[in-house]
Parts: structure tokens; sequence; C-alpha cells
């Protein structure tokens, strides 16, 4: 304040001078008070003029918040609404009029509390800013991590404790994360998280995902969470973000903005280690299929030289029974040989090629042949004896030779008086 000390008895002050003097004092002096809004003006600039009463007692204060302020707050001021504000007093030099000037302003009640975030939630719920379509998946196997919540308590502990040990990075920025004034730091802290981001998106050396975490709370205290350019902030950034806000029965806004959200910190770590966990498991059970190869390897060979024996086995019980088979079928074949038969002083009559089987058919005087052993005999038969009994002379063939060493059957006379042997059949 240009050098002019705070404590200057002896010294005589411009007005300007003494109302710096009041400033200085009074922005060192923030207080929260709670009132009730009688007067309202909106200027074009923004900035928001309201006076403040009790609700009991006749007290009045003048009060102001900046546009930048108000826009952040959240909060439509109306006439009647009983609020919070927190702040400072200042004298305007102008008039030496004092006047509160709010940073933040809270509602008082919950059913005010509820009623404006039903409002904000039905407006954003139109905007599709919660729409399933508009989540970001997580990608996998996130390295860097950028973090905001409060240091003070045990929530970051929490969180690191439950993060796979997975060499992630984590940039943490400490912010307060209770009641309407948390609003302000969190926007800073999201815009600071903002510039540790890659600038073409790519997974360079900027964080992949933005995790905002706190403990559980009432709807007073989540009431920062609740703040529409907090929301509008989050569904902007450029990589996924994690809400990890506890709660009970009204969801704060900024976690259902936010493209995963957790119930407590601990979920948002687990999340984050979910697919390194996965990928895990997959290099133990590769490791132990390595491990039981050598094993698996063994059994295999074991079957394979089991199965082998058993179809040699199969193999050689299957020749064996073929060669006793052809050697049965070898014997009949002998056994049955026209030509053994031959051999053993038997022949074989045949007329005109074909045997004869029967003295049906046969007349004397019909050419016949007989295969012996050696070759064949032509002959003309000349007496045919019917039945089993057998009279006459030995057979003769027309060139004299006899049929075999074996004495003929003995012929029978037929009509004409001539008489044939029939030869073996």
């Amino acid at each position: 304040m240009n050098g002019i000390p705070i404590k200057a008895e002896d010294k005589v002050f411009t007005i300007a001078q003494y109302i710096d003097l009041l400033n200085v004092f009074f922005k060192s002096q923030s207080a929260r008070i709670i009132g009730e809004i009688s007067e309202l003006k909106r200027a074009a600039s923004g900035h928001v003029y309201f006076s403040i009463k009790d609700k009991e007692n006749p007290g009045s204060l003048d009060a102001i918040m900046w546009a930048r302020n108000y826009q952040l707050c959240g909060i439509a001021l109306e006439v009647g609404m009983e609020v919070i504000l927190n702040g400072h007093p200042n004298v305007y030099p102008n008039n030496g009029r004092l006047s509160f000037v709010a940073d933040t302003v809270e509602l008082v009640g919950e059913g005010a509390l509820k009623k404006a975030y039903d409002d904000l939630r039905k407006k954003l719920e139109a905007e599709g800013v919660f729409a399933a379509a508009r989540k970001r998946p997580l990608p996998d196997y996130v390295c860097r991590i950028g973090v905001i919540t409060s240091m003070k308590g045990a929530v970051i502990h929490d969180f690191e404790n439950n993060l796979g040990k997975f060499g992630f990075k984590v940039n943490v920025i400490d912010s307060r994360v209770e009641g309407a004034q948390a609003a302000a730091p969190l926007l800073e802290a999201i815009r600071a998280m903002r510039e540790m981001v890659d600038d073409d998106g790519s997974r360079g050396m900027g964080i992949e995902a933005l995790v905002i975490i706190r403990g559980g709370g009432s709807l007073e205290s989540l009431q920062a969470f609740n703040n529409e350019a907090l929301v509008r902030e989050v569904i902007n950034f450029p990589v996924p973000v994690i809400a990890g806000i506890g709660h009970d029965q009204d969801v704060p806004l900024m976690a259902l903005a936010a493209d995963y959200m957790t119930s407590t910190p601990t979920a948002a770590a687990h999340l984050l280690s979910r697919s390194w966990e996965e990928a895990y498991a997959k290099v133990r059970e590769f490791a132990g299929l390595l491990n039981r190869f050598p094993l698996e390897l063994q059994r295999v060979e074991n079957a394979l030289t089991n199965t082998w024996n058993g179809l040699l086995n199969i193999f050689e019980r299957s020749l064996e029974t073929a060669k006793a088979t052809v050697a049965l079928g070898a014997q009949a074949v002998k056994h049955n040989d026209p030509a053994r038969q031959l051999a053993l002083g038997y022949s074989i009559a045949r007329r005109n090629g074909k045997v004869i089987r029967s003295t049906a058919g046969l007349a004397a005087g019909d050419e016949m042949s007989l295969a012996v052993s050696d070759g064949e005999i032509g002959s003309v038969i000349k007496t045919i004896n019917h039945g089993n009994t057998h009279h006459g002379k030995n057979n003769e063939s027309k060139a004299g030779g006899r049929s075999g060493e074996e004495p003929a059957p003995r012929s029978k006379k037929v009509s004409g008086g001539h008489q044939a042997d029939l030869g073996l059949v």
C-alpha cells in the first residue's frame, strides 16, 4: 500500500490512502456469513450486486460477486434464497460504501440443495452429458496417472496402497475437496492437469488418465462436485477421467459425467490396475505351462509309445492269424487239387469237353476222353452198365489200350449186341 504502515497513528491520510489501508486489513478478514437475499441486480458485465439480511434481526449488508466467481458457483441467485457467503469486506473508494465481496455462495438447507441438484441434473441429462455413448474407454496398461485430491486425508494413501506394483507414475495435485469453496481450486487443478497431457493427445510423456478422488460425505460437503463449470471441465478433458467419490443416495454430477465412476478411491485404483493384473495372470499361466511342458511331453511320449506297442502287438497277432489262414487254405487247395486225384489212379471222363457224371445221355459208340495223371486217352463207348452191378469185359480204347492198371468193371449187354465199359467218372 505504497509503503504506508498499518499502524500510523501520527500520520495524516488522504481518503484514498485510508480506504486502501482499510482494504488491506479487510482482505485478511475472510469470513463465512449466512443470510437471506433481499435485493438482487445483475449487471451487463456479469457482476452480481445484492443485499443480504438476517432472517430475524434488522441487520443488512451489501454484497458483490464478480462475474467469474458467479459463473463458477453454478447457482442462479434469487431474492428470498438463504445462502452462505464466503469472502471478505471491502470499501469502494468512489463512495466509501462497505460491501462484502463474495468468492463463493452456498445454498442453505437440504431442500434447497436437492432442488438445485435436480434442476442441474435434468439440464445436463437433456444435453447428453451423462450418456454412455459419450464415455471414453480407458486404455489398457495405463502407466502415467494424474490425481487430484486432498493430501491431508487418508484417501491418497488408500489409493496408492491399492494401486498395483506395475511401475505407475503418479502426478498428484493437492486440492480442497470439501464444500462449495472447493469448486475453484478443483477447477484450477483440472486445468493444471490439462497441461500434463500431450498436446497431440498421443501416449507420449503426458498423463493417460485423470483420477479425482475423495472420501464420502453429505450433499452439503459434496457441493463442489455438483458444480456445472466443473462438470463441463471434466467432460472436455482430453483423456479419460475416473471419479472415485464416495456418495450415498445422490450421485455427484461430476461423477456421473466422468468416463468411469467408482464408489471409493480404492475401487479407482483397482480399475487402473485391472488390465495389468489380467496380463500378469496370463504371464503366470504361461509360465506354469512352460514348467509343466517337460512333464506333458513325457506323458505324450509315453502315450505314443504305449499306442505304438499296442498297434505292433495287434499287427503281429493279425499277421500270425493271416499266416495260419493262408496255410489252411493252401492245404485245402492242395487236398482238393484234381491233379492229386489223378496221381492216386483216378481218371476224369469227358465227352465233348464236359465231365461225364452219369450214364444218362450216353450211348454206345459215343466218343469220350479219359484224363489221367500224365495225359489223356481217347476212347469209344462200347457198353454201358446202369446201376451199381458191373458185368462184361474190360474197357478198351479204340486204339486198343487199357484205361488203367485196375481191372475194368464188368459190362452189360445192350440192344444190338454191342458192349462197352465206362471208365471211372
